[in-house]
């Protein structure tokens, strides 16, 4: 009994995930040749073969839809073992895409980049506070300074892939990558130069 509940529940997810994917497909197609602003739910419904309750079950709005779309871009190419050694790469490969699919970027992006700033920023400043969090090692760093830090660089990093986009994407994936690698590596010196000033004070009064 127990597996065949888990077994139809499966099947509801995976259905749902379909209709998203199938939602998703048409929002992206559509932006290939209308204004983002300008595209209804009306014309995702049409493209997409399905009706607006269905729409509506599955997403509140097309910018829900749009930030769903962003997270499983990424989901397709970060995993795991990402982490602040590595991610550059998966950055770069993720760029790739992004330029593969120019259009719809661009086309979203200019309409309004909050929601992809918002995408960026999620996904790089945990991967910076347990980078950070890893070096300090006599927890001398307060929480709140780890998050300002982690959300500094962040922001850093999105307004630099968002500006790219904007700039019609000229630099290749790889340099972009390369440079935000950089960044990244500022934010752990910065971080660590904290942490060694803390410790002096700490070792001073001891």
């Amino acid at each position: 009994m127990y597996n065949k509940i888990q077994e139809t529940g499966d099947t509801m997810q995976q259905e749902s995930m379909d209709t998203k994917s199938i939602l998703a497909t048409a929002l992206m197609e559509l932006t290939s040749r209308k204004n983002f602003a300008k595209i209804t739910i009306a014309d995702i419904t049409h493209v997409s073969g399905f009706n607006r309750q269905t729409f509506y079950y599955h997403f509140r709005d097309k910018y829900e839809l749009l930030s769903w779309i962003y997270e499983q871009e990424a989901s397709q190419v970060f995993d795991e073992d990402i982490s602040l050694e590595n991610w550059h790469r998966y950055m770069a490969v993720l760029l790739q895409h992004i330029r593969n699919n120019k259009w719809f970027y661009s086309n979203t992006i200019r309409h309004d980049e909050s929601y992809f700033q918002n995408f960026i920023f999620t996904l790089t400043s945990t991967l910076f506070y347990k980078a950070i969090d890893a070096l300090d090692l006599h927890h001398q760093l307060d929480a709140s300074d780890k998050k300002f830090y982690a959300e500094f660089f962040s922001f850093g990093i999105s307004g630099v892939v968002i500006n790219w986009i904007k700039s019609d994407m000229k630099e290749s994936p790889e340099q972009v990558a390369s440079a935000l690698k950089s960044l990244a590596q500022d934010s752990e010196k910065l971080a660590y130069e904290k942490y060694r000033e803390s410790y002096r004070k700490m070792k001073g009064t001891t």
